[in-house]
């Protein structure tokens, strides 16, 4: 029997075929997740069932329904304990008026599998996971931005599923502040996220940049990407200075298609950023930055580990 991952993010939903003896990856497909900012006219129920015929798709491409016995999802939003998205603001926006029961509708398409719904950070923390007594913190700089602190070999998470949402902390409370997907205004979201940083980028230079555009200026030293980036990595630094300071964690994990695509410069502004704001020092803060693998697996992989952790 088969086990079958995925991970949905706000730009990409990726599906894999997962083989739980070893913990890898055997095959993956990907397509762009059906979002609000691209079907914008979508209710939420058109875009829910967008999603779920997406995920259909891409999992019989890997194989066949009846031979999946185990799926696991990662999901870019809070989740529930009973396996209910509880927000996507990256995906459905704020259209989401109460908690969405994403596990019996996946249910409902693989009616003889187990279905196990997870944050995706958590899902990706998982394949960071060193040993189950460690302490640390995965943050992901894509679509939006979220965080896990994992302890005693799991993710810590209040009953309901709620923390780990550092994305929607507010930095910036002027007038002048950007809104987040959530609504909300001022958000680390709005203005460090991948799509944040790119809408600033766009507002400044008046063209009709991609975020492999940004990147790209980036890593030829651009001046005007680099400000952007470091205006970006600094209130995301902060955040991780104020968690650093607050509970005491010592290693963060920076996944995210936007933070690796940056790579190791993006890493040191933001280990810079947290040794400004934090009585430690800046020294200590190279060392406890750290990126993930350059890969987009993270999600998927950590999925299944998860599924097979029990």
């Amino acid at each position: 029997m088969a086990t079958l991952v995925f991970d949905i993010g706000g730009t990409r939903t990726r599906a894999g075929l997962f083989n739980a003896r070893t913990s890898t990856l055997v095959r993956s497909v990907a397509a762009a997740t059906p979002n609000h900012l691209d079907f914008p006219e979508s209710s939420f129920e058109q875009l829910s069932e967008q999603l779920l015929a997406l995920m259909h798709r891409l999992g019989t491409e890997l194989v066949d329904q009846r031979a999946v016995s185990e799926i696991g999802v990662a999901f870019a939003g809070p989740i529930g304990p009973a396996g209910d998205v509880l927000a996507a603001p990256t995906i459905w926006g704020n259209q989401l008026a109460s908690p969405y029961p994403l596990s019996k509708d996946v249910a409902r398409r693989w009616p003889n599998a187990r279905v196990r719904i997870l944050n995706d950070v958590t899902a990706a923390g998982y394949r960071y996971l060193r040993s189950a007594e460690e302490e640390f913190c995965i943050v992901t700089v894509s679509s939006g931005i979220g965080n896990k602190v994992f302890a005693g070999g799991r993710a810590l998470v209040g009953r309901n599923g709620s923390g780990g949402e550092l994305g929607h902390l507010c930095v910036d409370d002027s007038t002048s502040a950007p809104v987040c997907e959530c609504g909300g205004r001022g958000h680390l979201g709005a203005v460090s996220s991948g799509r944040a940083v790119l809408a600033c980028a766009r507002k400044a230079r008046s063209e009709a940049l991609t975020s492999g555009d940004l990147v790209a200026a980036f890593h030829r030293n651009d001046l005007w990407a680099v400000r952007t980036i470091e205006r970006g990595a600094g209130p995301l630094g902060w955040a991780l200075a104020a968690m650093h300071l607050g509970v005491g964690i010592e290693r963060f994990v920076l996944v995210g298609g936007f933070a690796l695509a940056l790579g190791e410069r993006y890493r040191r502004l933001v280990a810079e950023a947290a040794g400004a704001r934090c009585w430690s020092g800046r020294r200590d803060w190279d060392a406890r930055v750290e990126l993930g693998l350059n890969d987009d697996f993270s999600g998927l992989i950590g999925a299944g580990i998860a599924g097979g952790s029990g």
